[in-house]
């Protein structure tokens, strides 16, 4: 009955009839003296409770051999009213490792398979279609490009036939790893490791009938079983390396940029080098909505000399760091000459952000200054993003500014939203001058939050409240609020330092 007993029996009958098989050939003959064990108990099982059940064992890949199986079924039971897709194979290996005869053997198995199926059965009148997937599909996970690929498409096709099929209910199951099947010892080890629950086979059946008998035809991709750490899956190999990628930053890609220049060359704006360490984060740990960037610092500001002239090739570097929860990364942005100039830390936590706050009340006075984009301010174009000055004082400043939507800042996937905040720290520049008596810039943030999946259209509100008030610096914090008063973005800690010289050389 156990793994030895068999071998033992199996190896003397082998050698019985002169054959000398090898270990992996005899664990296979376990193997599969094990299967048609589970598969006789599980048919007797099936007939105690009054019902009929048969196995037949063909290639699901097969046209002719599947076809001619199904005739028999109809024949002896009637047409197909049902069909559940729970065929899959493994080789895991990474991309780099993996030919194309295991790639097609794990991708075939899932989709050639269901397009035999579906093609056998078109003429039947289906009431349910289940696939079976994995939560690969939806997480990914080391080694499994070819399963989780097939599994997602398997996803889709279900998708289509629910739409194709009026009265059809179509169910696709995203299982996390059962305690048997296809989960082996050492793939046991590594999903405890990971902190990815296992499902009892007993939990798993309950599930399967339980989805099965709402029959809500709605919900067709489902993801079951317990919930692993987003970053999990994906985290392998990842966790001890320093990770990079390249940008260049041209006129083609970045024409908004001129409006951020000083005498004529367009600089990198400080809060432009955040998103794209933001961006850089959630690509190297995707599946992890960001809390919060911290310690953001100019260390050296980038003045686009490639602007007009094939571009500037910057680094993005991001080192992970200890957390207890979620994902810590160091980040850094490197010119070509390998110099760094904006660092970060950032935050990636399974939740995203939520503010309920209210807001300090500020006692503030009308603007009576000389016009924004004149004297007062060096940015021009694209970035004259104040559309209001709506008062200051010696506590603060507000006003009312456009965000990356009103300002037309379109054709990127932006996770900050840059204008909105560079017109923020435009804001704690005006401050600065006034409490400060003349230029200065901002040369960090402690913190930067938003609260919400992307930047909000129509115009925004910002207030910023004096923290702190030295001899060369002032520090503020930065409240941005929606139309409806909704806080959806922040930055605390915003540091502004008196330049020496009357024009900036940071930005």
């Amino acid at each position: 009955a156990d793994d030895a007993g068999l071998k033992r029996v199996l190896l003397e009958q082998a050698r019985a009839h002169g054959m000398s098989p090898t270990p992996a050939e005899l664990l296979a003959n376990v193997r599969e003296v094990q299967a048609n064990r589970e598969i006789r108990s599980t048919l007797a099982a099936i007939a105690q409770t009054g019902a009929e059940a048969r196995y037949e064992a063909v290639d699901v890949a097969g046209g002719i051999a599947l076809e001619a199986m199904l005739a028999r079924v109809r024949r002896e039971w009637g047409p197909i009213a049902g069909i559940v897709h729970a065929a899959g194979v493994l080789a895991d290996k990474r991309i780099g490792e993996k030919t194309d005869a295991q790639f097609d053997h794990v991708f075939g198995t899932k989709i050639e398979g269901l397009r035999a199926l579906l093609a056998a059965t078109q003429d039947d009148p289906l009431k349910l279609l289940c696939v079976f997937s994995s939560v690969s599909a939806r997480c990914g996970n080391v080694g499994q490009s070819d399963y989780a690929m097939a599994n997602e498409i398997l996803a889709k096709v279900a998708w289509a036939e629910s739409r194709r099929r009026p009265g059809l209910v179509a169910k696709s199951f995203g299982w996390g790893p059962w305690e048997g099947g296809m989960v082996t010892p050492h793939l046991r080890e590594r999903f405890a490791a990971l902190g990815v629950p296992m499902i009892p086979l007993a939990d798993g059946a309950r599930m399967f009938v339980d989805e099965l008998s709402a029959a809500q035809r709605g919900q067709v991709e489902l993801v079951l079983g317990g919930e692993p750490r987003p970053e999990a899956l994906l985290s392998e190999g990842a966790s001890e390396r320093v990770q990079e990628l390249e940008i260049t930053v041209a006129r083609a890609s970045h024409a908004y940029l001129e409006g951020h220049a000083i005498n004529g060359q367009p600089v990198l704006p400080l809060v432009l080098a955040a998103e794209w360490l933001s961006r850089a984060a959630r690509s190297f740990r995707p599946g992890l909505p960001q809390a919060a960037l911290h310690e953001i610092k100019v260390l050296k500001g980038i003045r686009l000399g490639g602007f007009e002239n094939g571009g500037d090739r910057l680094t993005i570097q991001a080192s992970p760091l200890p957390s207890e929860r979620g994902v810590q990364m160091q980040m850094l942005i490197r010119d070509a000459k390998g110099h760094a100039n904006y660092s970060a830390r950032i935050e990636l936590l399974p939740e995203p952000n939520h503010s309920d706050q209210p807001m300090d009340a500020l006692a503030l006075e009308p603007w009576r200054g000389e016009p924004l984009y004149q004297n007062l301010l060096f940015h021009r174009g694209a970035f004259e993003l104040i559309d209001r000055l709506d008062g200051i004082s010696d506590q603060g400043i507000a006003a009312t500014l456009s965000g990356v939507s009103h300002a037309g800042w379109n054709g990127e996937s932006w996770q900050l939203d840059v204008a909105a905040l560079d017109a923020g720290l435009q804001m704690a520049v005006l401050f600065g001058q006034r409490m400060l008596g003349g230029p200065n810039l901002p040369t960090g943030i402690d913190a930067i939050r938003t609260f919400g999946a992307s930047p909000s259209a129509g115009l925004l509100n910002a207030t910023a409240f004096r923290r702190k008030l030295g001899p060369s610096s002032v520090t503020t914090d930065i409240v941005f609020t929606n139309d409806r008063g909704r806080r959806v973005a922040e930055l605390l800690g915003v540091h502004n330092h008196a330049l020496n010289a009357p024009a900036p050389n940071q930005a």
